[in-house]
């Protein structure tokens, strides 16, 4: 934005001085307006002294003769009758023929321009004997319009735009702020409430955006203890109704009972743990993207699983996340691909889109498409289309729906997609902002 401010500001400087030197300079003349009065006034003063006698006024015009100027009594003009008009001449001819009192045809005025800055300029005036004066004079030439544009614009735009560097990079201070803000803010950390500073609606942007950040803090904050305290207060129920199952005569009532009863206490718990990980507020901090992969796939290998990690670097790549939240994302991503695929193999590389994109891959029957973001809602579970193995009651379909939470909370975005590379299996793509 300071860049597009200042651009403007100088295509509007450079516009106005090229309309003021079309006005000025670019008028159709070339000789400098005061060296063009003392050229009138020589060639006058030529024009009397040419009216004395012969003898004196030949005298008179080479005494009056210089390195600027030439000064001739003849009987001929040195000018033709057609020489070309121009607006300088026509200055000439006017004044002459006023301060003097000649005819038109008594006049003849001719100028060639020599160089940016000198001219030739052969005025011949004739004298009531019909004798001619000459004069050859070298006036200053009025300059080009680029000369003074070289000139005009660095002087007048260059500390008119550092002062509006400055002003404008003031101003945009708290806009610079507010944007850094908001960018951390949606990858889910805890920013201070900004200072109010800066022009007026630069203050109630800010103030604007510190309300939002504290409503919707309170808003998460609320939510969580909300549902904290609702799976609370089911343990109570759930537990004396397991007491009163096992007073069940009927065996195959009583394991049916009891199993549901399983079933709702791991996901009692799985929402409590839910709710406590989404309430603490881990600080943000850097770490090695790579380490973190390798660190998951360790753990899953020491519980005898088959994890691996392709393509690791050697080189570090540091990231700023918050590591027990996007940790947990991947393990159950893995967890995920192990239940259903048998194996996990995770890779770490850059994306189309300018993300880093982490993908963690799996042998299984994979996912019908349209059923791709079903599986994404909390509870949800597609044992039939995807499952080889009994189900447990530790699995309550929460994992997906923990794991794309943990990764919006990051500014990111966790999708599933059957995998095109001629095998079987499904593909969960984690995009992060680089």
């Amino acid at each position: 934005m300071a860049a597009q401010l200042l651009g403007l500001l100088l295509v509007g400087l450079v516009a106005a001085h090229v309309v003021g030197l079309l006005l000025v300079v670019t008028n159709g003349e070339n000789i400098h307006s005061i060296s063009r009065e003392q050229m009138t006034e020589h060639a006058a003063v030529a024009w009397r002294l040419g009216a004395l006698p012969e003898a004196q006024a030949r005298q008179a015009l080479a005494a009056a003769r210089n390195d600027n100027a030439r000064y001739t009594l003849d009987a001929a003009s040195d000018v033709w009758p057609d020489y070309e008009q121009g607006l300088d001449q026509d200055l000439i001819r006017t004044q002459l023929a006023s301060s003097l009192q000649l005819p038109a045809d008594a006049i003849r005025v001719s100028l060639v321009r020599l160089d940016a800055r000198r001219g030739d300029l052969r005025i011949s005036l004739r004298t009531p004997d019909g004798r001619w004066v000459n004069t050859l004079q070298h006036p200053v030439m009025s300059q080009a319009w680029r000369r003074p544009l070289r000139f005009s614009v660095p002087v007048s735009t260059l500390p008119v735009l550092l002062i509006v560097f400055l002003f404008v990079r003031r101003i945009l201070r708290p806009i610079k702020a507010l944007a850094h803000a908001a960018e951390r803010v949606s990858r889910g950390e805890q920013v201070d409430p900004l200072p109010v500073t800066g022009p007026s609606e630069a203050r109630e942007v800010t103030q604007a955006f510190n309300l939002m950040q504290q409503r919707i803090t309170r808003f998460v904050d609320d939510r969580t203890r909300m549902l904290g305290a609702i799976s609370h207060d089911l343990r109570t129920p759930i537990t004396s109704l397991r007491l009163r199952a096992e007073l069940v005569q009927d065996e195959g009532l009583k394991a049916a009972m009891i199993r549901t009863l399983d079933e709702m206490r791991v996901m009692v718990e799985e929402t409590l743990r839910f709710a406590h990980d989404d309430a603490r507020n881990e600080d943000t901090r850097e770490i090695d993207l790579h380490a973190l992969l390798r660190d998951v796939a360790d753990e899953q290998r020491a519980q005898g699983r088959d994890v691996q990690v392709r393509s690791t670097s050697a080189v570090a790549l540091p990231y700023r996340c918050r590591p027990v939240n996007l940790k947990r994302a991947l393990s159950n991503l893995v967890d995920n691909a192990v239940h259903y695929g048998r194996r996990a193999r995770m890779a770490l590389g850059a994306g189309s889109t300018g993300m880093l994109e982490i993908h963690v891959e799996d042998d299984g029957p994979g996912i019908p498409a349209e059923r791709l973001e079903e599986v994404f809602q909390p509870f949800v579970r597609l044992d039939p289309s995807r499952s080889r193995q009994r189900h447990d009651a530790s699995n309550v379909g929460l994992g997906l729906s923990i794991a794309r939470s943990c990764v919006q909370a990051h500014g990111g975005r966790l999708e599933l997609e059957n995998r095109s590379d001629g095998q079987a299996g499904l593909r969960a793509v984690i995009s992060l902002p680089a």
